[in-house]
């Protein structure tokens, strides 16, 4: 595990960008649809991909810096100045009614499954961002970040938690051991998924 402490601008747009180009199945809009645009995707994403090496959560697969993920401990607090620097983030790049209008959606949705695991008083792992940089993509780069996180959680003896919004990359968690434990649509052709190991 490689802990990122620096990244350059081209690299962070390149996570962002590893995030914005996925092409979802047919009729499938995703979260896309609550952006204003492909480049609001881009630079929210990537200014999430700045806030995770900040809090000193950011971690690649090696100083290639193939692929990346971004996790925490379920204990951890998104209150901080991290974490208001990703809410302004989301507001800037969806448009403040948008995101009012995607968070009240959130809420509508249902439960998610990391709210069951905090009710039950349960330590997990929660991964915030996940990201093959397109030119290490289908290399078996996400089997490589993902087992990041999952060796924390053989660590710390707690299951790991993500979320998705495409039913290829839900498929695609399967396929390296997650569950998909819950499915919440939040507008014709968007849902998330969420999964645990």
């Amino acid at each position: 595990m490689l802990r990122v402490t620096s990244l350059t601008e081209k690299e962070i747009h390149e996570i962002g960008e590893a995030f914005a180009n996925h092409n979802y199945v047919d009729g499938e809009k995703g979260m896309h649809s609550y952006f204003k645009n492909y480049d609001a995707v881009c630079r929210y994403i990537s200014d999430y991909a700045r806030r995770a090496m900040e809090r000193g959560n950011l971690y690649s697969t090696s100083d290639n810096h193939e692929a990346y993920i971004s996790f925490r401990m379920s204990n951890e607090s998104m209150v901080d100045a991290v974490g208001i620097g990703i809410a302004k983030s989301l507001i800037r790049n969806m448009g403040f009614f948008g995101a009012i209008d995607f968070l009240r959606r959130l809420l509508a949705a249902g439960v998610p499954y990391d709210k069951k695991l905090k009710r039950e008083n349960k330590e997990f792992i929660v991964v915030g961002l996940l990201a093959v940089t397109e030119k290490y993509q289908g290399q078996g780069y996400m089997r490589k970040v993902l087992d990041i996180a999952f060796e924390e959680g053989r660590k710390r003896n707690c299951p790991v938690y993500l979320e998705t919004d495409g039913v290829d990359k839900r498929d695609k968690y399967m396929s390296l051991g997650m569950e998909c434990v819950g499915t919440r649509k939040i507008s014709e052709g968007s849902y998330l998924y969420d999964l645990v190991k």
